[in-house]
């Protein structure tokens, strides 16, 4: 009588296990460069524009939004604020947004461009 090794049954769920894992955990990052506009420290976000014009940059932030010249801006949120000013051109990487606009993130990664 042959005995099958117990290890070479659980080959292939093992391989469907770390498959199921390896795409689950890839997802896909987007990346979003923009002018910081508004740092609201008190609830530790801050509101990026792309392509913000510098006369833009003293207007408050709800004039700019609503003028509907800005089709790209987003509220990042849980940021240290301090680390960050009005002006900043940074790049965001983060993996998912709402559907509101502005769009609310979360950042994997911030890197700052130039100031």
């Amino acid at each position: 009588m042959v005995q099958k090794n117990s290890s070479f049954k659980r080959t292939p769920i093992l391989i469907f296990i770390c498959l199921f894992l390896f795409t689950s955990c890839n997802k896909d990052v987007e990346i979003f460069i923009g002018t910081v506009h508004t740092i609201d420290v008190e609830n530790k976000r801050m509101l990026v524009i792309s392509h913000l014009k510098e006369q833009d940059l003293n207007k408050n932030y709800k004039e700019v939004i609503n003028s509907s010249e800005y089709s790209q801006a987003i509220w990042v949120n849980k940021v240290s604020p301090s680390n960050y000013k009005q002006g900043d051109e940074i790049e965001i990487s983060y993996t998912v947004s709402d559907d509101s606009f502005p769009a609310q993130v979360t950042a994997k990664k911030i890197t700052k461009i130039k100031n």
